[in-house]
């Protein structure tokens, strides 16, 4: 065990020392590096620093491996012979450990690079890799539960590294994005080399986070064989649910990742061997990686990390605060008040205030307005400049909106005509009984959320949300959105979605010249006529007629394929190139430990895994979209799910349930009632389209649950069965990817299509068992008679 683990350290380091140099890009337009001898000498050289410390790095693994191979040792043993009066509660601990590390690095990580935001499964499926493999490998003599932490503070070493320390030249291709089916959120895609070293960055990372995982998921699994199955497997469910409450504890107060790993480590340490020198080594390697955590990358920047995002908030020109998301340019805040003379002297200040006016100055002067993705406040101010009664100032994230009221200037958020709303926006307009005279889209921009399973403006931007927003409105009501257009496809696309969400009346879209951004404005009944003075006073143009253009393609975004920054609805082979990186790392890392034997069970729990990842991403989608798309109805939701799957444990417990068929027809028939509602519109946000919601969506989730302690009731090897479990759940999270072209819809019918190959497997694997038996049975009763 101790040898292959060894390996795969050495060739991490390695690759972590290597990712700065494939990372370099000679051809980018901020840093143009020729290509001279002294440059291809410079290369060389850190490549030979490199053999030297990978020379170095293996000879203290050697000197170390002796050393290490005694504690994993030493660990098993005391895991054998911990108390059994404490098994329960140490299988509850290991299950609470290993899902608050999994979400806490899942969500370090979308901080640290943007791109981990837009492949959202991407630490998910490395945390499942590793632990899907410690689970098999449960019954090794030797689990290097003491290599966690250090590959924990290498990991944030490594990533800390590359964002602040090194040059920009170095990582120059880590800011852009080797996804080319998004092409309308970047302005430059990824070269085929500059793609290949992103790929090869996502794939250290892969690995040192499958590595970091694989001991914690020995130590469950080690755990769980002590008990009977279902009564671990409860237990483990548990443990579960008390790690992602911890998580939304650390999310509603607001905590920075210091916090989150200091638990997660502590907690570790506690199921080291009562050693001396082991707890001592795990203390202070805890007291490292903290070091790494804290330190002062970029003083000049405060850093928050919100429940939905690390904003970094600094003073750009003029000492009005900056915001940036994931290291990228987010908000600013902007003086444009009329006292403010600056403004009067400078045409490009005039330029954005009447950017920020101009919807306001179309309608006349509006009563009341509701303001979507207020942020900071510049929308808000423009409101009350114009003289706006009443304003309802919608932010799904508090952090955004307290620095806008300690921030901005002109103080939108004292001003007791507006009333600050956190919400997620499309849950708002859902819910809401007030009607408006406008509704402002602001510019929206919240794509670094997606890692954390949010896709928020994703959903505001359908045809089903701007049809709801326009039923806000009042008879003589106006819709203004504006959004950053960096593609001719995405400002065709967002023409076509407003055309549609007004019963086929094309919007007028304006060239605004801010940040790249085009407003769209459409009545809610009869013609928007914009006098062409009124542009020309303005300084803007009419493009109306440029994104109507029939040749642009483009397909309108819905509640059903919501992914708004795909122009077109085409396959995503470039996840395709990642997703096979993915599967290269797992196998190479499976097949490293082959002379251990990896113990996985049958098939039958693998499509029950893939199938579950499934529908729990089909049911977060859609009680999201039900209950709105807030942290917290994330959270609880995800609770909800594993309650429902430790209710099932349970009732199989009391009522001793052995048979899986009619759990199994049940679960098929919940599944296609949930497609046929989901094929027709969803669930309302009413009283009783939210209680049909969470009776639909969590049936399957029940029965999936009982079919699962059924089968488990009746096999062996409890770890065996959770690694081929969470290999299946691996499987289903790559699988989920295909919503990308064919819907969240059609999750369903895969998810139908895993429970019906689990079905058949299991009664296959009985039908041979029953076999098997009567074999048996047979040649007792001839030996008997002989």
């Amino acid at each position: 065990m101790t040898r292959p683990f060894l390996r795969l350290l050495m060739i991490s380091f390695i690759a972590t020392f290597l990712v700065p140099l494939v990372t370099i890009d000679c051809t980018n337009y901020h840093f143009r590096i020729p290509i001279s001898g002294k440059f291809v000498a410079l290369n060389i050289g850190l490549l030979f620093l490199v053999g030297i410390a990978a020379a170095g790095f293996r000879w203290l693994l050697k000197r170390l491996s002796a050393g290490l191979d005694a504690s994993g040792r030493q660990e098993v043993e005391f895991l054998d012979a911990f108390d059994a009066r404490f098994v329960n509660l140490a299988i509850f601990g290991s299950a609470a450990l290993s899902l608050l590390l999994e979400l806490a690095v899942i969500r370090w990580q979308g901080t640290v690079f943007e791109f981990f935001a837009f492949y959202k499964n991407f630490g998910l499926l490395a945390c499942f890799a590793g632990l899907g493999l410690g689970y098999a490998l449960a019954n090794r003599d030797r689990i290097p539960l003491g290599m966690v932490i250090p590959l924990l503070a290498w990991q944030f070493g490594f990533l800390i590294a590359l964002r602040y320390a090194l040059p920009a030249w170095h990582t120059a291709s880590l800011k852009i994005l080797p996804f080319h089916e998004e092409l309308s959120v970047v302005s430059r895609v990824a070269s085929a080399a500059q793609g290949a070293a992103i790929y090869f960055f996502l794939s250290t990372i892969f690995l040192l986070t499958a590595l970091t995982f694989l001991p914690i998921g020995q130590l469950c699994g080690r755990l769980m064989q002590r008990r009977d199955n279902l009564g671990a497997y409860g237990w483990n469910l548990l443990g579960s649910l008390f790690g992602v409450f911890l998580m939304f504890v650390i999310s509603y107060l607001w905590t920075p990742p210091i916090v989150w790993f200091a638990l997660c480590m502590v907690a570790l340490v506690l199921f080291y061997q009562k050693e001396r020198t082991s707890l001592l080594s795990g203390l202070g390697w805890t007291f490292v990686a903290i070091l790494i955590l804290a330190w002062p990358v970029n003083p000049l920047w405060k850093m928050i990390y919100s429940p939905y995002q690390m904003l970094e908030v600094g003073y750009g020109e003029r000492g009005l605060m900056l915001i940036r998301a994931a290291g990228h340019y987010y908000q600013r805040v902007h003086n444009l008040s009329y006292s403010n003379a600056i403004v009067n002297e400078d045409e490009r200040l005039r330029r954005i205030r009447n950017y920020y006016e101009l919807p306001y100055r179309i309608y006349g002067k509006p009563n009341t307005v509701a303001i979507v993705g207020a942020g900071t406040g510049n929308d808000v101010a423009a409101a009350l400049r114009v003289g706006v009664s009443s304003v309802d100032a919608i932010e799904i994230d508090p952090a955004i909106l307290m620095e806008g009221r300690a921030n901005h200037p002109e103080e939108p958020y004292a001003d007791s005509r507006v009333h600050a709303i956190v919400n997620d926006a499309r849950s708002f307009m859902r819910t809401t009984q007030r009607t408006y005279d406008m509704v402002v889209y602001g510019l929206l921009d919240s794509h670094t959320l997606l890692s954390s399973g949010v896709r928020l403006d994703s959903f505001v931007y359908t045809i089903e949300g701007l049809r709801e927003s326009r039923a806000r409105l009042k008879e003589n009501g106006l819709l203004s959105l504006s959004f950053g257009v960096v593609s001719d496809e995405l400002g065709h696309k967002i023409y076509e979605m407003m055309r549609e969400a007004f019963d086929g009346r094309p919007p007028v879209c304006i060239y605004t010249n801010y940040d790249g951004s085009v407003t769209y404005l459409q009545a809610n009944h009869g013609t928007l006529v914009i006098p062409p003075k009124t542009l020309e006073q303005f300084g803007f143009q009419d493009r109306t007629a440029y994104y109507a253009n029939p040749t642009l393609r483009a397909d309108v975004s819905t509640d059903d394929w919501p992914f708004f920054y795909m122009p077109r609805r085409v396959y995503p082979v470039s996840y395709l190139v990642m997703l096979a990186c993915i599967l290269l790392v797992s196998i190479f890392v499976t097949a490293t430990f082959v002379s251990e034997k990896p113990r996985f069970s049958d098939s039958t729990f693998l499509f029950l895994g893939a199938g579950f990842m499934l529908i729990e991403t089909k049911g977060i989608t859609e009680m999201g979209l039900t209950f709105g798309n807030t942290w917290q109805v994330i959270g609880v939701v995800i609770c909800g799910i594993l309650v429902m799957a430790f209710l099932a444990n349970s009732v199989v417990q009391r009522f001793r349930i052995q048979g899986s068929l009619v759990p199994f027809l049940l679960l098929l028939s919940s599944l296609a009632l949930g497609w046929v509602i989901a094929k027709n519109g969803g669930f309302h946000s009413t009283p009783v389209g939210r209680l049909e919601a969470v009776i639909v969506l969590t049936c399957p989730i029940f029965f999936s649950g009982i079919v699962f302690s059924t089968l488990l009731a009746s096999r062996r090897g409890i770890s065996a069965i959770m690694a081929v479990n969470l290999l299946g759940a691996m499987l289903g999270g790559l699988l989920e990817y295909n919503s990308m072209y064919f819907g969240f819809r059609f999750l369903y019918l895969v998810a139908m299509g895993f429970y019906l190959l689990a079905l058949i497997a299991s009664r296959v694997r009985r039908s041979a068992a029953d076999a098997q038996q009567e074999t048996y049975s047979e040649a007792a009763t001839i030996g008997s008679r002989s």
